[in-house]
């Protein structure tokens, strides 16, 4: 596994997500911790960083402060012993991670870097308080449910353009929404096997409205279980299958779209596909330790004396100790 040191961070962004304890019927739609979901300059960062080839990282009580998708490389962020560490799991070889139950503030990030919560609060329904979010978004609840276009709160991040996309998991689909630049990104972080944009929309509130409507008009979920998103993953993934029913679902929604949209699959995630059996998806607040299969999406799938499945996106706000 690899791993660099940022020692400077040009950022704005807004942290902060669900925990497992409070998940919703929206949060089930496999909804991930990503900082360039709220900053683009999260993704195009300046940093005066080395990457070096490890065989050992070891980790002590590491409060785990994102969780995101570089293309098609898994990225846990750390902040350890006063630095952040970004770890590329994508080449994992073996795991051994015992995580907190207790999840804390992941605190900001400012134009001179990151800045560790000041009340080292302990957080429920969001992975950041309120006086750490304020200055970004100052209602929380507005992240998935937006009260308005923006014009209220002067929140850029609400009067941004967004999208409406389908999502294909194997034999499953989704409806789900985000900003116009994230498409690709946001159908990754998910484990999507491929995606389309529907629709694009001038603000998160529209956005949001629309996607209410074509999962209400047209009977199209706006999440699956994560045990389902598992249990699919034991299938071939079917690509004619996938464009037929994308077909399909546009002769239906056909009044609501302006063009047809582009399918675009996504088959690089670093594992092997099908799984050979589904995998136990396991608490987060444990110790998970084997071999590593692979990753996709948010799961993590390691082999001990069984198969398991662990949600990385959920170390999100934990304190962890760990052995890479």
């Amino acid at each position: 596994m690899s791993f660099s040191r940022s020692s400077s961070i040009f950022l704005r962004i807004l942290v902060f997500l669900l925990s497992r304890s409070a998940i919703s019927p929206i949060s089930h739609s496999l909804l991930t911790f990503s900082p360039s979901l709220f900053s683009p300059e999260w993704e195009h960062r300046q940093s005066k960083s080395t990457t070096t080839q490890c065989c050992t990282v070891r980790l002590k009580n590491a409060h785990v402060i994102s969780y995101d998708w570089q293309g098609f490389s898994p990225i846990l962020t750390v902040y350890h012993e006063g630095e952040l560490i970004d770890m590329d799991m994508s080449t994992l070889r073996n795991i051994d991670i015992s995580a907190s139950k207790t999840i804390w503030c992941i605190g900001s990030f400012t134009d001179e870097g990151y800045r560790p919560c000041p009340n080292n609060a302990i957080v429920g329904e969001f992975r950041q308080c309120q006086d750490c979010a304020k200055p970004i978004i100052p209602v929380l609840s507005c992240i998935f449910e937006p009260q308005c276009d923006g014009s209220l709160c002067n929140v850029e991040f609400c009067s941004r353009e967004h999208v409406v996309y389908l999502a294909f998991f194997g034999r499953l689909m989704k409806v789900g929404m985000t900003s116009l630049k994230r498409a690709r990104k946001r159908a990754i972080e998910q484990g999507a096997d491929a995606y389309a944009v529907i629709k694009r929309l001038p603000n998160r509130l529209a956005a949001r409205n629309f996607e209410k409507h074509i999962s209400l008009t047209y009977d199209i979920k706006q999440a699956h279980s994560l045990r389902e998103i598992l249990k699919d993953m034991t299938k071939p993934i079917d690509r004619d299958d996938i464009k037929i029913r994308m077909s399909s679902t546009m002769v239906r929604i056909k009044d609501d779209i302006d063009t047809v949209p582009e399918l675009t699959f996504l088959d690089e995630y670093p594992i092997e596909l099908p799984l050979r059996r589904v995998p136990i998806l396991r608490p987060t607040a444990t110790r998970h330790a084997g071999k590593v299969l692979g990753i996709k999406g948010r799961f993590l799938i390691y082999e001990h004396s069984g198969l398991y499945a662990m949600d990385l996106s959920d170390l999100v706000g934990r304190r962890i100790n760990a052995l890479f």
